[in-house]
């Protein structure tokens, strides 16, 4: 997983639509996981699930509940991101390598 900036190309009309691709898709999974994984895992781990009158507590405790696991889902996202961007780093294991040159440390090129 390089760095978007590693490849040094103009951005084209495919790398818009790969995010408007993402966009839709962004809104889908929304949904799905939404309706199908974490409404229904709320409702079990809250043991709901054999009752079938559902009062505004209880109906705010699944909303909660489900912002929640969204906020879990996107922390976990970006924490694997981020560790497997860094993995492959020579410091990432050798805490004296990271700090090799410190404080004259060369800065990366930009691209502009």
């Amino acid at each position: 997983m390089d760095s978007i900036w590693s490849e040094n190309v103009v951005p084209s009309a495919s790398h818009f639509a790969v995010a408007v691709y993402f966009a839709f898709a962004f809104f889908a999974a929304r949904f799905l996981l939404d309706r199908f994984v974490f409404r229904r895992l709320a409702i079990w781990l809250l043991g709901y699930g054999a009752t079938h009158n559902m009062n505004e507590a209880k109906k705010g405790k699944i909303g909660k509940f489900t912002e929640s696991m969204w906020k879990l889902a996107y922390y976990a996202t970006v924490e694997y991101c981020a560790l497997k961007a860094t993995y492959h780093q020579p410091w990432f294991y050798d805490t004296k390598q990271y700090f090799r040159g410190w404080p004259n440390q060369e800065l990366q090129p930009s691209i502009i």
